[in-house]
């Protein structure tokens, strides 16, 4: 647990004070059921069901309903599953449910659950407030059930919840699949978004600590996952996309005793009155007022991304975990263009690129060619495809220079691995930021972009990204 984690003042609230509790089961499950079996394959039950089994939950897995899977009569074993008629069936403590019921039978499914079997339901069921006035009502009478049951439940419609660590795979998507587990935890509205941004962290080699697909949060808010996170020692990075704050003053509340140490990352959708009005229909949602949102997440530090693709840039740069502690920057490349653009760029958004202190500018001198750079950007031109060394050799010395806060290394279409190693040493001998900006694609350089996300070096195909993951390294209230 962190030490700035309070655990009963962080979660106080109508339902709060019941999350804590049942979300540190999320962290660390060691039973799970699903709820919606049938002898149905395709049906969303037994999708997810095998996606708990074939992703190899450590822990024990329930399968619930009335039909079993194939023609024996519950309960059976299949595939390490145990398939049961009820939950009066299962005989110890469910971490876990999952309901793959219709939102027309989901409470009567979860009155079927006898008192405090199971910590922490999830529904993926929609057809609530996101339709409508009945489906408002439909939600109304889920949220006071589950108040006056002190049930903590994720969603309704949502995907479900994934914890790579635990091998935890239960929504009904194979896009969470073989998830690396990691320091990053994503609180997403939208399952789809939630699903794009965990795709892309892991093609960087960036894994998560867990996957919450919130939904509508009826029972439980984003506040309540951000106040449990805090308590979460494997979470360094947590990652919002979120289309409405329904409790805003506890959340602020929650936000300012996050630990120091750990970053948050928000996209929050509606600023437009079009965007605003999907929402709507999305979850049921109203966005609010953008330009409040944004002042109050700047007096709190959060770190407002303007879409998904910025959020994991920055997220991809804080996940490494170092601190950038000013505002220098230390450019060295292999191509002078890409150099000066990236230079222009951070002094266009309040970075210095200085000269080189003089000792280092003199050990440059004597390892960079003449017709080089050696004043900050560092130029090593095409040299670096003749001179076999002379990449790692200006490497070692640039990490030395004494007035630099962080580094920018540029390569483009360089095929040979011992640049991206030369690169990874350095990133693992330094405390300071390491950025690197590489264009060569996946195609043309696939050996030497694997390593570099291997080691989690952060990687960034242009200039412009490179320069905003600073900005999100200086913890700017707005990035991209």
């Amino acid at each position: 647990m962190s030490a700035a984690c309070n655990p009963v003042d962080s979660v106080r609230g109508s339902a709060g004070e019941f999350a804590q509790a049942a979300l540190a089961s999320l962290f660390e499950p060691k039973t799970v059921a699903v709820f919606g079996i049938s002898s149905d394959p395709a049906k969303l039950g037994n999708v997810i069901l095998g996606n708990i089994i074939t992703n190899g939950f450590r822990g024990h897995i329930y399968g619930i309903g009335r039909v079993a899977v194939g023609q024996t009569t519950p309960p059976m074993v299949i595939d390490g599953a145990t398939i049961v008629a009820s939950f009066d069936d299962i005989h110890e403590i469910v971490d876990i449910a999952l309901f793959a019921v219709p939102a027309s039978g989901l409470l009567d499914a979860l009155r079927a659950v006898p008192p405090g079997r199971v910590k922490l339901a999830v529904a993926i069921a929609s057809g609530f407030s996101e339709v409508g006035e009945a489906g408002r009502r439909k939600e109304e009478a889920l949220r006071e059930y589950c108040a006056n049951r002190h049930l903590s439940l994720v969603g309704p419609n949502c995907q479900g919840v994934v914890v790579p660590h635990a091998r935890l795979q239960m929504t009904f998507s194979p896009m969470y699949s073989n998830m690396l587990a990691g320091p990053v935890a994503i609180i997403s509205q939208s399952g789809a978004m939630g699903g794009y941004m965990a795709n892309r962290l892991m093609q960087r080699g960036i894994g998560l600590s867990c996957f919450i697909s919130s939904g509508n949060e009826t029972s439980i808010s984003t506040t309540d996952y951000i106040a449990a996170l805090n308590c979460d020692q494997s979470t360094r990075v947590i990652l919002c996309y979120l289309e409405q704050i329904t409790d805003g003053r506890r959340f602020a509340s929650v936000v300012r005793n996050l630990d120091p140490a750990k970053r948050l990352v928000v996209v929050k959708s509606g600023r437009s009155p079009a965007g605003a009005a999907a929402i709507s229909s999305h979850t049921g949602a109203i966005a609010g007022d953008d330009k409040v949102v944004d002042g109050v997440f700047r007096q709190l530090g959060i770190i407002r991304a303007r879409d998904s693709g910025t959020a994991v840039d920055a997220v991809t740069a804080l996940s490494a975990g170092k601190v950038l502690s000013g505002h220098r920057i230390g450019i060295l490349s292999v191509a002078g263009g890409l150099a000066v653009e990236l230079a222009d760029l951070l002094e266009m958004r309040g970075f210095e690129v200085p000269e080189f202190d003089s000792n280092t500018l003199e050990k440059l001198k004597s390892v960079v060619p003449e017709f080089g750079a050696t004043r900050n950007p560092i130029d090593l031109t095409g040299a670096v495809l003749t001179q076999e060394t002379l990449f790692e050799d200006t490497l070692q010395t640039f990490s030395c220079a004494i007035n630099i806060d962080g580094f920018a290394v540029i390569s483009t279409y360089i095929r040979n691995p011992r640049y991206a190693h030369a690169i990874v040493r350095l990133f693992r001998s330094t405390d300071k930021p390491l950025i690197v900006c590489w264009t060569g694609s996946v195609e043309q350089t696939p050996e030497s972009l694997a390593i570099l996300a291997k080691a989690g070096v952060p990687v960034y195909d242009n200039t412009a990204r490179a320069a905003n993951a600073f900005c999100a390294l200086r913890r700017d209230p707005t990035v991209g």
